[in-house]
């Protein structure tokens, strides 16, 4: 037995050990890549019909949103989890899914017989197994990527690593001799309090560590293990990424959040330092001075064929939104004292503050915030926007309007973007979970949890877990007519088989129909901004 062939089997026994929920994670999906590599100037094929491979699946979480949108394509996803691959082919047949195949197998074992893929993923491996497993991904993303394909690839990067490295090491340390995964977890965290609060004063990289192991006891338990504790974890710059890559015959296309890449996103000074220093850089250069600006510690790389390289464009186009469906989970903001009258405020889904005076994004604004999930085309915006113009404004001149608008969602992380519809429609009376959720929710009510719920936006979800919310989903479930949900709500809150989230009991309360309806209408609410409900 090689060394590799031991680490990769105490790789697969770990996984075993302690597997982990499988989830989708959205900048992976083929749509998003499909989206990005068009900013960028690459066409890449639709992904209604297409191929698809996932290396180091899991579960396969992160391939089953898309096998359920997209009937006619086919999936197939490989892991080396024996257990975490029947955990999912079990989900898969009790879903009835033909269109996704995952199997247990080395990613080395793979060859050009394979077959042909449209877009390889490859999220959560690359620095987490041996140097020949890696040689063997990009491998593989080159023999196996249709000629128009795009491969992704995640991976842990310097200089953001390098505190995190140091905690590694000591979380190990402490943990070595440990019997149990539970013990090897216990002594970890008890490393994790010594670099948090019993550092010295005089340690030169004590905020570093300190900021690390924080962020590190934020992660779930099986985060900390299979990221922090496992045999092999080797980020490297992102320069040396692209070197291996560029060996293996492939190019570095784009990182799957272009807008990470815009030095003006993170301060005036930042720009104008990045700006003198790498003017006369290529692109690979410049992100990597800016991967030492702000410390970089994880990449999502898309990579096409080498031959194909010279197509790519040197920054992220916008004209290519003009054909694009746009949608914005925005929410209105309370503007702060001193604000002109005019100007709206707004929250992204990640808390991020966006704001303006100018008429047309207000239009815009509106009109995601009141669409999401659903998405809008360019066209649509513009006659949102259309009203609140001058008339002396031409198509051209509001359509430039609303790029530069979409641009500034874009770098406040709120823009989702496809080339292609995403399935949701106009609000119906009738609630109606996305396709599969209901087969998911029924297997998560059995108590198999292996894969986590999604949006058709390929978003990994947490629903709210209350009496109020499981009574109302069991209800969609079984189609119950909102009429009637309404009125089994106000039963149930009558009855005192359900409380108010509030707390108090409504047993013997009168007139609770407004009552139960008002609850109704914000559960049903909160489901349609997670992106639950068709």
């Amino acid at each position: 037995m090689t060394d590799t062939d031991a680490v990769t089997q105490a790789l697969a026994a770990a996984y075993d050990e302690t597997p982990y929920q499988s989830n989708a994670f959205s900048i992976s999906a083929p749509g998003h890549l499909r989206a990005v590599a068009a900013l960028y100037g690459i066409s890449a094929p639709p992904v209604a019909n297409a191929r698809v491979l996932e290396l180091g699946c899991a579960a396969g979480g992160n391939l089953l949103p898309y096998a359920v949108a997209h009937p006619e394509a086919r999936a197939v996803g490989v892991d080396l989890s024996v257990q975490q691959i029947e955990a999912g082919q079990s989900i898969v047949k009790a879903m009835g899914l033909k269109n996704l195949d995952l199997r247990a197998m080395s990613i080395t074992d793979i060859t050009p017989a394979f077959g042909q893929f449209d877009y390889i993923i490859v999220h959560g491996v690359f620095s987490w197994v041996p140097p020949e497993v890696r040689e063997a991904i990009l491998r593989v993303c080159r023999e196996n990527l249709a000629p128009e394909g795009i491969a992704y690839i995640s991976y842990n990067t310097y200089p953001g690593w390098k505190a995190s490295d140091v905690v590694r090491d000591a979380m190990i340390l402490n943990s070595h001799g440990a019997q149990t995964p539970e013990e090897r977890l216990a002594r970890a965290k008890d490393m994790l309090a010594m670099l948090e609060n019993g550092l010295s004063n005089n340690n030169p990289l004590r905020s570093a560590l300190q900021q690390a192991a924080r962020q590190v006891r934020k992660q779930s338990d099986y985060y900390l293990m299979h990221e922090h504790l496992e045999e092999v974890n080797a980020p490297c710059y992102f320069l040396e990424f692209v070197a291996a890559a560029q060996q293996a015959g492939l190019a570095y296309l784009a990182d799957a959040e272009p807008q990470s890449m815009i030095s003006t996103n993170y301060g005036d000074n930042v720009a104008m330092l990045h700006g003198a220093l790498s003017a006369d850089a290529g692109r690979e250069m410049r992100e990597q001075y800016l991967d030492f600006a702000v410390g970089r510690q994880f990449r999502k790389s898309l990579l096409i064929h080498a031959d194909r390289a010279e197509k790519i464009l040197d920054r992220p186009e916008a004209n290519a939104l003009e054909k694009m469906h746009v949608a914005a989970r925005l929410t209105q903001a309370r503007a702060p004292a001193g604000a002109p009258s005019k100007e709206r405020h707004y929250l992204t889904a990640n808390g991020v503050g966006v704001s303006s005076q100018v008429s047309s994004f207000v239009a815009i604004a509106e009109a995601l915030r009141l669409a999401w999930p659903r998405a809008l085309t360019f066209q649509e915006l513009l006659d949102a926007a259309r009203p609140k113009a001058k008339k002396t404004t031409t198509d051209a001149q509001l359509g430039e309007e609303i790029l530069t608008h979409l641009v500034l969602l874009l770098n406040a992380n709120a823009l989702c973007y496809r080339l292609e519809p995403v399935g949701y429609a106009h609000e119906e009376p009738q609630p109606r979970w996305i396709p599969g959720l209901t087969h998911l929710r029924a297997i998560d009510i059995q108590g198999s949890r292996m894969i986590g719920q999604y949006n058709l936006w390929h978003q990994s979800l947490r629903p709210p877990v209350d009496e109020v919310h499981r009574f109302v989903g069991q209800h969609i479930d079984k189609g119950t007519s909102l009429p009637e949900l309404r009125t089994r709500l106000r039963d149930a809150l009558a009855s005192g088989e359900l409380a108010h989230p509030n707390g108090k009991s409504m047993k013997r309360v009168r007139n609770l129909d407004p009552v139960a309806q008002s609850l109704l209408s914000d559960v049903l609410n909160q489901l349609r901004t997670l992106g639950l409900l068709i």
